[in-house]
C-alpha cells in the first residue's frame, strides 16, 4: 500500500494546487465579464475564491479517492493473497487458497481499472494453469519413477497420457536391440500395424513431434477401431538426446492447443523412467542368462519352471520336463580342452533352440546338463521332442583342427497332467532319475518311464 499512498498524496497535492490556482485566477477572470476591479481585487473576494478553489480541489480528491481507492485496495489485497498463497504452497503444495474462483476481481468496468482487473485475472488464471500443468508433470513423473517393470511402465504411462490428452486410442512404441516393438497399446485394433504405417516410418528420422490432422471419415492404415480419428500426435521419447521410443495418440476430436505443448514436458519424465526400466530389464536379463550359452541359468530357469507348473495346475493342463546330459563330456574337456567343450555346449544349445517352440523354456542346469520345460506337452509329445533333440545332437559335428567330434546326449523325461500338485524339484528329480537310466543302459537314448532301485537312483551320472 506504500505505492498507493504516494499516488494519492500526489493526487491530493495536484488537485489542491489546481484549486488554489483556479481560485487565484478567478478574480481576473470575472473582471473580463464586467465585474468592477474594486470588487474583484478586493482582499475579501480573493480570499473567498482561494478558499473555494481549495475546497473544490479537496472535494475532487475525496471523490476520486472514494471511487478509485477501494478498487485499488481490492486489487492489492488480491495480489497479497496470491503472494501469501504462493509462499505457503511452496512448502505445502496446497494451492486451494489461490483458486481463481476465490481470488478473481470484478472486471465489468470498461475503464483503465477494469483493464487492470482483467490483467490481474488473466495473470491469476495463467498462474493457476501453470501449477495445474506442473502438478500433472510431477504426478506423471512420480508415478512412473517408482516402476521398473518395462511392460507395467508402458501400460501405466499410456493410461495417463491418454487421460491427459483425452485421446481414445494410443500406443507406446519402443526400440529394442535395433527393432521397433509395440510396448503398450489401448483402443487400437491392430497396434502392430503402426510399425508399418507411412506416418511412423517417415517420422522416425525427424525425431520431432508431428501432428496429423485428418479430414472427416479418413482411417489411419485401418489401425484405429471403435472411432474415426480426427487428430493424431506422434511424440518422441528422448533421454539425453537419444530417441528411446514414440508415443502415438489419436483422438476423435481435434486436440486442444495445450496437448502438443504438454506432451514434450511429460516425455522428459517418461524418457528417464523408461531408460531406468530398460537398464533394469537388461540387468535382469543378464542376471537370468547363462553367460556361455545365452539361455536361462539354473536359478532363473527354475523360477520359470515354477511359473509354468503353477499355470498348468491352475488350468489343469499337461506339462513335461526333459533332463538332458551330454555323454562323456568330461572326456571331451580333458582330451580337447575347455574351449572345445564350450563349442560343444553352444552347438547343443543352438540345436535345442531350433527344435523347441517359442513358449518352451530351455535352461542350463549345470555343467553339461540342460533342462527343457514343455508347457502343454504330454509324455508322448515330450518323447517326440526329446528324440528329435537326441537325433539332431548325434548328427551334429564339432570341428577340432583336422578332426570332427561326434557328440551324443542322454535324456530323461517326466510329465504331469496338471491334475495332481507336484513341486518343480520333484518333477525334475523324476526326469533326472530317468536320465540316469538312459546313461546306465547305454547312453544316447531317451527314457520316459520306469524307475531304478533306490541305490542306483542316487548315483552320480
Amino acid at each position: 500500500m506504500q505505492i498507493s499512498k504516494h499516488v494519492f498524496r500526489a493526487l491530493a497535492l495536484g488537485m489542491l494546487t489546481m484549486g488554489l490556482v483556479m481560485g487565484a485566477v478567478f478574480p481576473l477572470f470575472v473582471i473580463g465579464f464586467g465585474v468592477p476591479k474594486t470588487i474583484a481585487l478586493a482582499p475579501a473576494f480573493i480570499a473567498a475564491t482561494l478558499i473555494s478553489g481549495f475546497v473544490v480541489g479537496w472535494l475532487n480528491f475525496a471523490l476520486a479517492s472514494g471511487i478509485v481507492r477501494p478498487r485499488l485496495r481490492k486489487l492489492a489485497a488480491g495480489m497479497q493473497q496470491v503472494r501469501l498463497a504462493m509462499q505457503q504452497a511452496t512448502f505445502t503444495e496446497d494451492w486451494s487458497t489461490c483458486d481463481p474462483a476465490r481470488c478473481r476481481l470484478d472486471e465489468r468496468d470498461q475503464d483503465e481499472l477494469g483493464a487492470l482487473a482483467h490483467s490481474y485475472n488473466s495473470l491469476l488464471y495463467a498462474l493457476h494453469e501453470a501449477h495445474r500443468i506442473e502438478a500433472q508433470i510431477r504426478s506423471f513423473t512420480q508415478t512412473l519413477s517408482s516402476q521398473l517393470d518395462l511392460h507395467e511402465l508402458g501400460d501405466s504411462a499410456l493410461v495417463m497420457l491418454q487421460a491427459n490428452a483425452r485421446a481414445q486410442g494410443g500406443a507406446l512404441v519402443l526400440e529394442r536391440q535395433g527393432e521397433w516393438i509395440v510396448l503398450a497399446s489401448r483402443g487400437l485394433n491392430h497396434p502392430e500395424k503402426i510399425l508399418e504405417s507411412q506416418a511412423f516410418v517417415a517420422n522416425q528420422d525427424q525425431a520431432a513431434q508431428n501432428r496429423i490432422t485428418l479430414p472427416p471419415g479418413v482411417m489411419v492404415d485401418a489401425v484405429l477401431s471403435q472411432f474415426v480419428p480426427a487428430d493424431v500426435l506422434l511424440t518422441p521419447i528422448k533421454n539425453h538426446g537419444a530417441v528411446l521410443g514414440w508415443v502415438i495418440l489419436a483422438s476423435a476430436q481435434p486436440f486442444t492447443d495445450e496437448v502438443p505443448r504438454l506432451l514434450p514436458l511429460l516425455m522428459q519424465g517418461l524418457g528417464l523412467a523408461l531408460n531406468n526400466a530398460l537398464l533394469h530389464d537388461d540387468l535382469q536379463r543378464v542376471a537370468a542368462l547363462d553367460p556361455l550359452t545365452g539361455i536361462y541359468n539354473r536359478r532363473f530357469g527354475f523360477k520359470r519352471l515354477e511359473e509354468e507348473l503353477n499355470r498348468a495346475e491352475r488350468n489343469r493342463t499337461a506339462l513335461a520336463v526333459l533332463m538332458l546330459d551330454l555323454d562323456h563330456f568330461k572326456r571331451i574337456n580333458d582330451t580337447y580342452g575347455h574351449l572345445t567343450g564350450d563349442k560343444v555346449l553352444i552347438r547343443s544349445t543352438n540345436i535345442c533352440r531350433d527344435i523347441l517352440r517359442e513358449g518352451d523354456v530351455l535352461l542350463r542346469y549345470g555343467g553339461e546338463e540342460f533342462v527343457v520345460v514343455l508347457p502343454g506337452a504330454s509324455l508322448h509329445d515330450a518323447r517326440d521332442v526329446a528324440e528329435r533333440i537326441r537325433f539332431a545332437i548325434s548328427q551334429s559335428k564339432v570341428p577340432f583342427g583336422d578332426q570332427v567330434l561326434e557328440v551324443t546326449a542322454s535324456i530323461g523325461i517326466a510329465a504331469t497332467s496338471g491334475q495332481t500338485p507336484i513341486t518343480a524339484e520333484a518333477l525334475v528329480a523324476q526326469a533326472d532319475t530317468r536320465l540316469y537310466m538312459a546313461k546306465s543302459t547305454g547312453r544316447n537314448k531317451v527314457v520316459a518311464t520306469g524307475s531304478p532301485d533306490a541305490k542306483t537312483s542316487l548315483t552320480a551320472h
